[in-house]
């Protein structure tokens, strides 16, 4: 395995403790259907950050600030916010924590939507690309995410696949140069089912 793949190894398995710790399945999954999502289900973790969706008929505020203010008590918490997404793009109610572990401040976003959200959602990414990725195409992701990361370039990793997967990306200064006037919102995109795996 590279170093790049050991290094998002070790920050994926910090991810899930924090997950296990937090309880964050079991809290979620009162509410609807919890998904783990974005670089941790992928295993592409290379900034401080988690991501989760839970669906669910109606999404109400109550039951999204039940969850969170049962976290926000907990140790290690150093901050709790919400957004009101639900007439806006995202179409959900989003919910923010902020973790601090050994020094470290992780971001878990949380998402709760509708279970007939028309999309895009993160959901639905995660399997076409576990299907898609090869070793090769993990080390590229995983560098240019590591070189954004170092200089505090925020990214959507979305982007960042599709300019490995689909435009043949391979380094972070081709990226930059890929993603100049790709606008940051959502995208539907996924990768394509005919690929070389190779």
């Amino acid at each position: 395995m590279s170093d790049l793949r050991t290094r998002a190894a070790a920050r994926r398995a910090t991810a899930l403790e924090i997950v296990r710790d937090l309880e964050l399945a079991r809290r979620w999954s009162a509410v609807g259907d919890h998904r783990l999502v974005g670089s941790v289900a992928l295993d592409l973790v290379v900034e401080p950050d988690i991501d989760m969706e839970t669906y669910t008929a109606a999404p109400t505020v109550e039951a999204g600030w039940s969850v969170l203010s049962s976290l926000a008590v907990l140790p290690g918490v150093r901050r709790a916010k919400f957004t009101n997404a639900l007439d806006q793009p995202d179409q959900g109610l989003y919910f923010q924590l902020q973790y601090e572990l050994a020094d470290v401040l992780w971001k878990i976003d949380m998402w709760l939507l509708p279970t007939d959200h028309p999309g895009p959602r993160g959901c639905d990414l995660v399997n076409p690309m576990l299907q898609a990725l090869t070793p090769t195409t993990r080390d590229r992701i995983l560098a240019i995410k590591e070189a954004a990361y170092a200089e505090a370039v925020p990214l959507q990793g979305i982007r960042v696949y599709q300019a490995v997967l689909d435009a043949g990306v391979a380094t972070y200064p081709e990226f930059r140069t890929w993603s100049a006037d790709i606008p940051d919102a959502l995208t539907p995109w996924r990768p394509s089912e005919h690929r070389d795996r190779t």
